[in-house]
């Protein structure tokens, strides 16, 4: 990172009809899981000793939330977006702990839906933006590989829910497609979308990387940049003793992968700080296994 990794940062805000409400001072923890697929991201997030107004208006007049991460010396960075869709209250000694259960885009997958049918002639670039903007809630991100798909020689019609129909065309096309913090994601099955992080022992990776039958998993401090669809350099503690030569970049555990799984955990009050991926492996800029 480019920042130094000390003086951790949490920051909850939660919005709707009562408003908004920004939480940064009182102990915060997390988990959030997020996917290169178009299964949900979701995220576990608890915040201590709020007012009991507040902690009433919860799922109700606030009923979205955003949560950012960082160091003191740095910016923060949004590493979820999206619904409050259960809290639970429970009190230990004078200490009462909120937990919000949340999903990302489910407006979307809840409300997207469509009836239309589309002449010969019409390319997949084109129904995917159509189906993006019939999902409610959702903005148009970044798609990568899809623009130059050849045309359907047949009209295609389309009838159901919005995310159901992306996913018949994902298949059919071979791309995957997300909602990431709000916002709607394509990318090919062989390539990745714009961003590099490196992860290394100098940039907080612990321990050294687990191979996989498709690539890698990495544990290391929180990093928000690394996201599904993007790319980490991969940087293992590999040293050739015989040649004396450096193979952090080079050997079997290190190389540049696309991001397919991560997992964000951590407590503004405590140890935990950590990202989790999973990821396949890159040669020559596409995705070979």
């Amino acid at each position: 990172m480019s920042v130094r990794q000390w003086g951790r940062v949490a920051e909850v805000t939660v919005s709707g009809k009562a408003g908004t409400l920004t939480v940064r001072e009182l102990k915060i923890d997390f988990s959030v899981s997020k996917g290169i697929g178009s299964k949900q991201n979701t995220a576990t997030i608890a915040v201590w000793n709020l007012t009991k107004s507040h902690r009433k208006q919860l799922g109700e007049e606030f009923d979205t939330i955003e949560l950012k991460v960082g160091y003191k010396s740095g910016a923060l960075s949004t590493i979820f977006k999206g619904s409050i869709r259960d809290v639970t209250h429970t009190k230990d000694t004078a200490d009462v702990k909120s937990e919000m259960e949340c999903g990302d885009g489910d407006e979307a997958f809840s409300k997207g839906a469509v009836s239309k049918t589309f002449p010969a002639g019409t390319k997949p670039k084109q129904i995917v933006d159509y189906l993006a903007g019939e999902m409610p809630g959702a903005t148009k991100g970044e798609t990568k590989g899809i623009d130059d798909l050849p045309a359907y020689k047949r009209p295609v019609s389309l009838f159901g829910w919005s995310w159901s129909e992306m996913d018949k065309i994902g298949r059919e096309h071979g791309f995957y497609w997300s909602i990431q913090n709000g916002q709607i994601e394509a990318v090919k099955n062989d390539q990745t979308l714009q961003g590099t992080t490196i992860v290394s022992s100098e940039t907080g990776m612990i321990g050294i990387p687990e191979i996989t039958d498709k690539g890698v998993k990495i544990k290391a401090l929180l990093n928000p940049n690394i996201a599904p669809g993007r790319q980490i350099d991969v940087r293992s503690d590999f040293l050739d003793e015989e040649s004396g030569r450096d193979k952090r970049k080079t050997d079997e555990g290190g190389g540049i992968f696309r991001v397919s799984d991560v997992t964000f955990s951590g407590t503004n009050e405590g140890q935990d700080w950590y990202v989790e991926a999973e990821g396949s492996r890159v040669e020559g800029g596409k995705v070979v296994r």
